[in-house]
């Protein structure tokens, strides 16, 4: 069949012509020899030596875009339902921030929770995705990669850009609702909210606002129910109830590390194990007992004493009593001096944070979870072979040497070291 062509006027097409924005795309020109007719000269102005041809849709054609279709499927199908869940998690955050009133902490406690469910949601659907990367980074993979054949590896290329570009939005809404919640001011940050906004950022890997978070907790005014308009009571920072519990510094702490954030960790450390009331809460849930049972040891060893001088008949009662007092006390002394020493010098649990010489031990003591918080990022921004260990360079090493030094620390004392025994 000849078709006259609008764009090559001049020319001749055989052939069907196919879908797109111009001939020219579709078609290709080949070698043609004009056929004499009678009555007709071959010098014609719109005769030509060559025509074009149609090339028709072959069946890879087809099923290269219905491969693209089904990919984008499957792309749909393997990212969340992000609209409905997302709109139901506004209406519950938008039901706090508008509420007048000051919210309990179950209503809170509920809008956070569906936040941790769908960031939940959104870490098992990114666990097949991160699955395909290994298997295509794999060098069996490597090798299969050869074959100039699509493989389904190469399928899931777009379904994987497509679903991580929309879970990443998703990621920012829920974070950004959080954090909205976490920040109203009617609402009082309890420990369960905290903890249940860390799980929140840590599954999202959202480390940023944890600092901030923490900084909340001890320093925002206190709302107080039942008044209007609502009245905030000034929080003191210092109190041991204002202390981050050290379950939640740690996990705030990894999802940090996870991110490779230098600056998110030590801010985190900064806002946690390294405040006056995490100090006070130690004191009170580690050294309150010890120290009443010091107390009331005089007392204790008065009575034992009395009750020991009515055995013994070669010297006065009250001479035996002092005597039998004066030795208890004594026993009592020197075994907690020394077992105080012995927990406050025990270095078995330091990998490459140690403390300076010259550092009193009540500050040991007090600040050893700040020490072993700086160590794990230590051991996590070092190389993990112990024999390179000290070779670590760069501004990232050097800014982490630096601070550890100010807080009376020591990064990889050569006493210490592999081999400088």
């Amino acid at each position: 069949m000849v078709v006259r062509c609008f764009t090559h006027p001049r020319a001749r097409v055989y052939g069907l012509i196919v879908e797109g924005p111009s001939i020219r795309c579709a078609a290709r020109l080949v070698s043609f020899i004009p056929r004499r007719q009678p009555g007709r000269a071959l010098e014609r102005p719109y005769a030509t030596s060559h025509a074009i041809k149609v090339d028709y849709p072959t069946a890879a054609f087809f099923t290269e875009k219905r491969n693209a279709i089904q990919t984008r499927t499957k792309a749909e199908e393997k990212s969340p339902a992000i609209s409905k869940e997302l709109l139901q998690i506004a209406r519950n955050a938008n039901l706090i921030l508008q509420d007048p009133s000051v919210p309990d902490e179950s209503s809170v406690l509920e809008a956070l929770n569906g936040c941790e469910t769908y960031a939940a949601t959104l870490v098992e659907a990114s666990n097949p995705m991160r699955k395909a990367t290994k298997e295509e980074n794999s060098a069996a993979s490597t090798l299969l990669s050869l074959d100039e054949r699509p493989t389904k590896s190469d399928e899931q290329t777009e379904s994987t850009i497509l679903a991580l570009s929309i879970r990443d939005k998703a990621t920012e809404r829920v974070s950004a609702l959080a954090y909205s919640i976490l920040c109203h001011p009617n609402v009082f940050i309890t420990p369960k909210i905290l903890t249940t906004y860390v799980k929140i950022q840590s599954l999202l890997g959202r480390p940023e606002t944890l600092p901030q978070a923490f900084q909340l907790y001890a320093n925002k005014p206190v709302p107080q129910a039942g008044t209007t308009p609502i009245r905030y009571a000034v929080a003191n920072p210092r109190k041991a109830s204002s202390a981050v519990h050290l379950t939640v510094a740690n996990e705030a702490l990894t999802a940090a590390i996870e991110t490779k954030n230098l600056a998110i960790c030590l801010d985190i450390i900064d806002s946690t194990v390294c405040t006056p009331a995490y100090h006070r809460s130690k004191i009170l849930r580690r050294a309150l007992v010890p120290i009443s049972g010091l107390a009331l040891a005089p007392l204790a060893a008065y009575t034992v004493a009395s009750q020991l001088s009515v055995y013994q008949d070669t010297m006065d009662n009250a001479l035996a009593t002092n005597i039998a007092f004066a030795g208890i006390l004594a026993y009592v002394g020197f075994t907690a001096t020394i077992g105080f020493v012995a927990v406050t010098t025990a270095n078995d649990q330091m990998d490459r944070v140690t403390w300076a010489t010259g550092m009193r031990l009540r500050e040991r003591w007090l600040r050893e979870e700040e020490r072993a918080a700086i160590d794990r990022v230590a051991v996590a921004w070092g190389f993990k072979e112990r024999w390179k260990r000290g070779e670590e360079t760069g501004t990232d090493w050097e800014a982490l040497k630096e601070w550890t030094g100010m807080r009376g620390m020591i990064l990889d004392s050569t006493e210490l070291m592999d081999g400088m025994e």
